[in-house]
Order: C-alpha cells, then structure tokens, then sequence
C-alpha cells in the first residue's frame, strides 16, 4: 500500500470532545508541522505559515492530527492516482486484486477504513469524500457550502468547494462536526452566525421533526429522485437502494418519488464550472508566487517570461492537472465562454431552484420572512447512491481514457453545483466490496441529515 499517511510530529493535546482521536488531514489542508504539498511535485516542499482553521478547530477540541493524507494531485481525480507519492489502494480489497479507494481523498478514507485514525478531514469539490467513503465502507460527510471554513484549504473551484469529514460512524462525524463548524472571518464565503441562527430558527418551526413519535424516524419524508436511476447504475447499487429506501420506512420515513428533470445535465454542467475556476486558482504556481521554479537548462529561454512559467508548470504539475487547466482555460475564452461557462451556470441555478423546490425546509438564503411549506409534496431528504457500483480495480498502466473516470462522479456533483450538505453511508457490499447510499438535504439543514443518517446507520 503506497504512501496513504505521510506520519509527523504529534503535538500535545489538549482537553475537549474530541480529546484524544487521532486524526488525518488530507494534504491539501494547510497545517505548518508538514508539508501542505497537494500531492504535486509544485509544493513538494512548501511548508505554510499558518494552520487550516478546520484543523485549527480540531486540535482546540482535543484531537491530535497524526498524519498527512495522499489524495490525487490538487484534488482533480476520482481514484487518487495522480499523486506523486503514487496510488492509494481499497483497504476493503483482497490482496490479489488492488481496487481503488475512491478519489480525490482517497488517502483518508483508506486512513480510516484500516483504523490508522478515528476520523479523517478530506476536501468535497464534486464528491470527493462521499465517493471515496462509499468505495472504502465508512462515512463520508460534505456539509452545506460554508458551514465549515475553507481558510487554508489549497483552492480547486472556490464556489465548489467544501472541507468534508469521514469516520466510521455517523455519531463520531457528527462531534467533529460540530467541533470545526464554526464562523471564520478569514474566509468570506463562510456562514455567518445570523445566518447560522436563523437556519436555526427555521429548523425548529417543523413540528414534524420536534415532536416525540414511536419510530425515530417517524414524521420525516424522504425522497426517491428518479432521475438518478441512471443507464450506469448496476444491478448491485439498484439493489442497495432498494433496501434503503425499505430500511428508512421501518424507521417510521415516508418515502415518495420526485423530480429533479436538470440532473441528468449535472455532470457536464460540472465539469466545465470545475475546470473554469481551476484554470484560474491554479494560475498562481509559476514559481514566482507559489510552486518550485524549474531551473531551465538553456540560458537563452531565461529572458522570456512566458518560456520560464511553461517549463515550470510543465515539470511542477501532472498530467491530469495540466490537461484540466487546458481545459478549463479553453472554457474561459472568449469563443467559449458564450457556449459553455454562461449556460453551465444557468443549469447550476437551475438546479439549485428545483432542490428548493422539493425540500419542506426553505432555502435561508432565498427567504424574506420564516416559512415552511406545505407537507402535501415536500420532503425533508433525499436518497439516491453515491456511486454506479463497487471500486473498480486501481489502475496502475498509464492505459486509461482520463475522460472515462470522469462518469464516477456523477451521482455526488449535484449536491456540490446547489451547495446543499449531503453524506454517505455504508449500505452494503459485493463480493467484499463496499456499497454506500447518499442522503442530501436543504442547504443548512445538516443536523437533520445527520440524524436521520445516524439511525439509517444504527438501525
């Protein structure tokens, strides 16, 4: 198993709710004890100044950090292979087949899933820690965009982005939660804490939800979104969540089918915002601002600025890292963007509209006065998978169409493109691989997604 924790110094713990848990934090979260490298030979060496403020908040709780996680290079990857540290393999695989653990924070879920540590902290940019999570048997957790500080977190797409949790229970998810979900007035895309109250404020106005009932569950809707019954989904996933939804109807949920008719355009939608905002975060490592300058051999190209960034990044980033700025910068041009960006920003409002649609709890951020709807057609979550099938086995060869690992996220980008918190839950197996289901929920309203996850999983 190739470099899943890169191990540093432990630091003294302090008393707290967390006292004691040994924690991995994926390497793209800045700690000033171990290289924030990223996985790319570009920050191989670089050391932060400062702490991530989710790491920040944990070490404050009492948990010490043990390790640095492998993940794919600057996040872009589902199975986490493009790392210069080398591929991270499925825990959860036998020893003759070596699958893959999911990706981009595979490393931590490979971390937690062999009980190197008690939780783990990954990045969600379009699933990957509910991916990596439902291929590797644990719990994997992306809150509402906001909820949790991205400061120090190395940027991939800034409006996509969420520091996500993974651990083998919902009940440990949830303190560590808890614990780093705070206001930040480093970053100006986290919550503030009226908005934090006032989505309070709107939670507790469900009598459905607060008053005591005979099945822990009783009185919570869940939805069936039909549009995620996709051509790819295998026999396997169709079966998961076929006992799901019947394991959530024990527990006293009512489950009826919805719409989502812009779900299908999600992936493609994805990609091209993705790839958009990358091309530019990733702009800042030529070596003069961020990354390790290149030393170019031949003296006549030291003159021209331009040569001197191209041999740097190509030396300093991979070939998946180099191919998605490619991509993205296209996306960004003047011929393109008409074509591409504007309309892929217009599914993401669309999207947006139609989980507010469904959800009973309103979107705080859309209100002018506190209301719920009508229970008559709204529902309080949604279940669907989290992948099409098992791990696929890691590929090691350099032979795979980079473009065809892409479909592995086609069943988690929609909770990035609307914000909206969303966790993976293991559900099952075959053939000794893990199965995970995926619960979402309105944005803000992550207590009632952990909830009802806690009992989904106990049950």
């Amino acid at each position: 198993m190739s470099s899943i924790v890169v191990y540093c110094e432990i630091s003294p713990t302090t008393d707290g709710p967390l006292s004691g848990w040994a924690v991995a934090i994926k390497s793209n979260l800045a700690t000033e004890t171990a290289p924030t490298s990223c996985a790319s030979h570009s920050l191989a060496e670089f050391i932060s100044p400062y702490t991530a403020t989710a790491v920040t908040a944990l070490e404050r709780a009492g948990a010490l950090v043990v390790g640095s996680a492998n993940m794919d290079e600057f996040g872009m990857g589902s199975k986490t292979q493009y790392s210069i540290y080398g591929p991270t393999y499925n825990p959860s695989g036998s020893s003759k087949t070596s699958h893959s653990p999911g990706g981009s924070s595979g490393g931590s879920a490979a971390a937690v899933a062999s009980g190197m540590c008690r939780i783990a902290l990954g990045s969600d940019t379009g699933g990957s820690v509910r991916l990596p999570a439902a291929w590797c048997g644990v719990v994997g957790f992306k809150p509402s965009y906001g909820r949790i500080s991205r400061f120090g977190l190395v940027s991939y797409g800034s409006s996509l982005d969420s520091v996500g949790i993974l651990a083998r229970s919902v009940s440990d998810i949830r303190s560590a939660y808890r614990a780093i979900a705070i206001p930040d007035s480093n970053d100006m895309t986290c919550m503030s804490a009226s908005l934090r109250t006032r989505i309070d404020m709107l939670g507790r106005s469900r009598s459905w939800i607060t008053e005591q009932k005979a099945k822990p569950l009783e009185g919570v809707r869940i939805g069936i979104p039909q549009e995620f019954w996709v051509d790819e989904l295998s026999d396997n996933a169709l079966r998961v969540w076929r006992d799901g939804a019947q394991k959530l109807e024990q527990l006293g949920c009512e489950i009826v089918s919805v719409s989502l008719p812009h779900i299908p355009h999600t992936l493609p939608a994805y990609y091209t915002l993705a790839l958009a905002e990358a091309s530019s975060n990733l702009a800042r490592y030529d070596g003069v601002r961020f990354g390790t300058r290149h030393k170019c051999p031949d003296t006549a190209n030291l003159a021209n600025a331009s040569l001197k960034y191209a041999q740097t990044r190509s030396h300093g980033l991979g070939a998946e890292v180099q191919r998605r700025i490619l991509l993205g910068t296209y996306v960004m041009s003047a011929a393109a963007c008409q074509h591409y960006y504007l309309p892929s920003q217009r599914i993401r409002r669309l999207v947006q509209t139609e989980f507010n649609r469904v959800f009973a709890l309103p979107n705080a951020l859309c209100l002018s006065k506190f209301e719920v709807k009508e229970r008559s057609t709204a529902v309080d979550a949604l279940l669907f998978p989290t992948s099409t099938d098992t791990a696929p086995k890691q590929n090691t060869d350099g032979d795979e169409c980079p473009v065809s690992s892409y479909v592995n996220d086609v069943m988690t980008v929609p909770a990035n493109l609307a914000g909206i918190p969303a966790i993976s839950v293991p559900s099952g197996s075959c053939n000794g691989l893990p199965l995970g289901l995926q619960l979402a929920a309105q944005y803000g309203d992550d207590e009632l997604l952990l909830q009802i996850a806690h009992h989904f999983q106990t049950a």
